[in-house]
């Protein structure tokens, strides 16, 4: 009885309800109060990011699929920290809720943003040195986080072989421009000659991708020139926007989740369905 009012609560057709508005707000009131676990806020949608939840759980179930007890998560512009930081106390709860251990990285030039480096970077609404950084601060907000400080270009390169990290699952990249998105994005290139060091699929979240009249985000600027140029000019790995939540209109940022598809990958064709695919099948079965 008790799983199947879970089920019901979790569903996109009461998620999506008034009384489930309501519900979550519920939720959010009372979670400092009331042991939630953090998969079951990432689910309702009722934590503070759970764009970087979503990506971070998902990982580490995916991961749970091939057996891997370790994985690593990567915030492409950390600024002032606060995503670094839930990622860090998030990862504590994907622990608990999986068993796999999580470790963050974090990315950014520790310096502000730096000089747009064309029209494709919207240089009438970013601006360089803008989200500054207070190093020495956050490093004592986030002692459990890896810092990467430089230019993206720079650091970047060849880090798979130089750290060596836990397969990498989830990326969060809040970078702004289309060249520092574009110089992120190397990252997946490397898993030709390190694979070890990433997951076959992973997560990605794209915050500059939305915006509002003001910024005008499109396809030929920004975020999302990157990811089209970058999938036009290679064949290992294509980048494509989640279809799955698409649907559920109660979740803010489904336009803004992503997969990365590491095609050469030597698990990407490892079967992962069994129970399952026998689980969603039966759910589905059960909606319809």
């Amino acid at each position: 009885m008790k799983e199947m009012i879970g089920r019901a609560i979790l569903s996109p057709q009461f998620q999506s309800s008034l009384l489930g508005s309501a519900t979550r707000a519920l939720v959010r009131k009372t979670r400092r109060i009331y042991p939630y676990s953090g998969a079951f806020l990432t689910d309702f949608n009722a934590i503070e990011r759970p764009h970087y939840a979503y990506c971070m759980l998902g990982a580490a179930r995916l991961a749970c699929c091939l057996g891997i007890d370790r994985i690593s998560a990567i915030e492409f512009g950390v600024a002032g920290g606060n995503g670094l930081k839930f990622m860090c106390d998030f990862a504590d709860e994907v622990h608990r809720a999986t068993g796999v251990t999580v470790d963050c990285f974090g990315f950014d030039t520790g310096e502000g943003m730096p000089q747009p480096q064309g029209n494709e970077d919207l240089p009438y609404w970013f601006r360089a040195e803008q989200y500054k950084m207070d190093v020495r601060a956050l490093e004592e907000m986030v002692p459990k986080g890896r810092l990467v400080l430089g230019e993206i270009g720079e650091t970047i390169a060849g880090f798979a072989t130089r750290e060596r990290p836990a397969p990498i699952g989830a990326i969060m990249n809040d970078v702004d421009y289309y060249s520092s998105t574009m110089a992120s994005l190397e990252l997946l290139k490397q898993a030709k000659e390190q694979p070890g060091c990433f997951l076959p699929r992973l997560f990605m979240y794209f915050d500059d991708i939305i915006g509002t009249e003001v910024e005008m985000y499109g396809p030929f600027n920004g975020q999302l020139a990157a990811i089209r140029n970058f999938n036009d000019e290679q064949d290992e790995c294509k980048i494509h926007l989640n279809q799955n939540l698409l649907p559920s209109n109660h979740i803010p940022f489904r336009y803004q989740i992503y997969y990365a598809h590491l095609l050469r990958h030597p698990d990407y064709c490892r079967y992962i369905g069994g129970s399952q695919q026998l689980s969603l099948e039966n759910a589905l079965r059960l909606k319809n």
